[in-house]
């Protein structure tokens, strides 16, 4: 395997290495090794993920390694405050109605989101933001490994499971994973109704 050397010695290299990532993701049959010298922890990050060939696999590395990188930025803190089925929100309009973000999703807890998603962990209402230093999708450049199909899938893959999630990463085409959503979003939908009914 060919090897190439990228030195970063400073932030005009930084930023001209991300946007050629387009370019080396490509590169097949070349193992790279980045040279930090500016100490940028998304370096690290971005080598293993360009030295991942396999598609599925890099997909899967960089949805996993996002949602580490999220929740280590929060130090496991339940920023959205969630405490007897409510967010901070909800608790905080006293009327015992259930608006918060959340409240569409059939997977949430009392204590919050159990699912790995890069979607719902990059999403905060004001009221966090208010609290909060908050990550964006600017943040994570490791999102830059994907293709821009994938990239606008992350911004749009609310209140589902990692696998589910995943899924929708590996599918070829933008239609297939919309088709896929449109399916889980009426069927969640059914359930959610079904379960509320029998309350």
């Amino acid at each position: 395997m060919h090897k190439k050397t990228i030195t970063i010695n400073n932030e005009k290299d930084y930023k001209k290495l991300l946007r050629r990532l387009w370019l080396y993701k490509r590169y097949r049959f070349t193992e790279f090794k980045l040279v930090n010298n500016i100490k940028e922890p998304n370096i690290d990050y971005l080598e293993k993920g360009l030295n991942i060939k396999k598609r599925k696999e890099r997909i899967t590395y960089v949805f996993d390694t996002c949602c580490f990188l999220l929740d280590d930025f929060y130090h496991g803190e339940n920023i959205c405050g969630f405490k007897d089925g409510k967010c901070i929100v909800q608790r905080e309009l006293k009327n015992g109605k259930c608006n918060g973000c959340c409240r569409v999703c059939l997977y949430v807890t009392d204590k919050g989101c159990p699912s790995k998603n890069v979607a719902c962990k990059l999403f905060n209402c004001d009221a966090v933001k208010e609290k909060y230093k908050t990550m964006d999708y600017k943040d994570l450049k490791l999102l830059k490994l994907l293709s821009i199909k994938n990239q606008l899938l992350i911004r749009s893959d609310y209140f589902t499971l990692r696998e589910e999630a995943l899924g929708d990463q590996f599918t070829y085409t933008g239609t297939a994973a919309c088709i896929r959503m449109i399916y889980r979003l009426i069927r969640n939908y059914i359930k959610r109704k079904r379960k509320e009914k029998n309350k």
